[in-house]
């Protein structure tokens, strides 16, 4: 998608050693200019050989991006699609001036949440990270990025204070008070309106409408909790209430990406495929 957008970044697409790529595959990402890398190269800065006995392998972040050729990273997720070229993200004053962008997720940590004490850092009234796309300077994010490895390394104890990854990378560059900018317009969401839904059921179109929050300060459906169950071990859960959603304004999804979707089935995309 990155090339239909005619964005010509390199691109390395990292993966565990028990993930490598087939040889078909490794020439189509050549013939895209991206290399595949393993994260499992002894003479990388942080290698990694280990898959956790989990279905998805948020651990690699940190040491994908810190063990990247590259001095000034665009992270995405695998599921993670461009909607534009996103090159210009580079040249924005906020990450001139900070060497870090990030994301807002939807919703908050709470406040008895015990990242706070571990940290030493005040707990705030702020959105939490949707790690799914970052933009970082290493130069300038060097020693956080050592810290989010850690946190990640040793994810038995902070996945579950932060529900996975997202949080690792904002609580880092807090702990060591390093700057970073945190895009201040707030996400939406994509799909169709249903009354029931069922896989049995199929649409030519999954994405007919853009939703987005008029004040994005006001969301107070979506709420954590958070305990500590017997054994020592965090907890968290969220309540999505069927009061406190602000107001919202409802667009077509083509209008605001016109063919998107076209492009998104055309070139291999499957998330979000519903249709027979």
């Amino acid at each position: 998608m990155l090339r239909r957008h005619k964005c010509y970044l390199p691109v390395e697409v990292w993966h565990l050693s028990d993930e490598s790529p087939s040889n078909t595959t490794t020439q189509s990402l050549n013939e895209l200019g991206a290399v595949s890398r393993d994260l499992s190269e002894p003479t990388l800065p942080r290698p990694m050989n280990y898959r956790l006995d989990a279905e998805k392998q948020f651990q690699i972040k940190a040491a994908a991006i810190i063990n990247s050729n590259f001095e000034q990273v665009l992270y995405l997720d695998s599921d993670n699609t461009p909607t534009r070229d996103p090159s210009f993200l580079f040249e924005t004053s906020a990450f001139k001036a900070t060497g870090a962008m990030f994301w807002p997720d939807f919703w908050k940590t709470h406040t008895e949440n015990k990242i706070f004490e571990i940290l030493d850092i005040p707990c705030k009234d702020e959105w939490e990270q949707e790690s799914g796309q970052m933009v970082i300077d290493k130069t300038k994010s060097w020693l956080p990025l050592q810290l989010t490895w850690y946190m990640q390394e040793h994810s038995d104890l902070y996945f579950q204070f932060l529900n996975g990854d997202k949080d690792t990378f904002k609580y880092a560059w807090k702990a060591l008070g390093t700057p970073y900018y945190m895009t201040e317009t707030f996400l939406g969401m994509g799909g169709l309106e249903v009354e029931t839904f069922s896989k049995e059921e199929y649409y030519e179109q999954p994405w007919q409408q853009i939703k987005r929050y008029v004040d994005n300060r006001g969301i107070t459906n979506l709420s954590p909790s958070f305990r500590i169950a017997p054994g020592g071990k965090a907890c968290m859960n969220f309540v999505n209430s069927l009061y406190g959603e602000p107001e919202t304004v409802i667009e077509d999804f083509d209008q605001i990406l016109p063919d998107f979707r076209n492009a998104y089935f055309e070139l291999g995309g499957i998330g979000g495929e519903t249709r027979g």
